[in-house]
């Protein structure tokens, strides 16, 4: 997933403290209501088209930064502390629509979640490369039918959140 980077890099310096993972969701719970609905619309609409990849606009980078901003502040995050939460909330918020999109198109999603848990944790906590999210999507598309580069596209998006959720929390976790 790519995002809008400028953003974050208005992030103010934070004292150095270890980020506590109770308090990972604080962006998603502090993310706007206007923007929650933007990353959602923009998420949709990356999981529907095919050959469109999810970016998301500036306002969901504006929005992000300034909940992840009030969340530094409240809970002494460091500046990396703060990217890997929004980060984190952007897969959360995205994770169930891509689910329900992977299922509409018959795969079972708590199969391939379980086939992405099976991968080793050092790669899982790390962004996925090309070679490993290929092979996840070959491993998960077993029938002929459903060999297409539509859902080659909508599974890399899938593991790409179970991906950046884990990444992400291991990043905050880190930080």
């Amino acid at each position: 997933m790519r995002i809008v980077v400028a953003a974050f890099l208005s992030l103010a310096a934070m004292p150095a403290q270890a980020a506590d993972l109770s308090t990972l969701d604080c962006v998603a719970t502090k993310l706007d209501a206007g923007v929650r609905g933007q990353v959602e619309s923009e998420a949709i609409s990356a999981l529907n088209e095919v050959g469109k990849r999810l970016t998301y606009s500036p306002a969901v980078g504006q929005g992000l930064s300034a909940a992840a901003k009030a969340c530094a502040t409240e809970h002494k995050w460091t500046t990396a502390a703060a990217k890997a939460a929004s980060f984190y909330a952007l897969a959360r918020i995205g994770l169930p629509l891509a689910r329900k999109a992977v299922e509409e198109k018959g795969f079972d999603a708590s199969a391939l979640e379980d086939q992405f848990q099976a991968l080793p944790e050092e790669k899982r906590v790390h962004v996925l490369t090309t070679q490993d999210t290929q092979a996840l999507i070959q491993a998960a598309v077993t029938e002929e039918a459903q060999q297409t580069r539509a859902n080659a596209e909508l599974l890399a998006e899938y593991f790409s959140f179970l991906n950046t959720a884990q990444y992400a929390a291991q990043d905050f976790s880190a930080a």
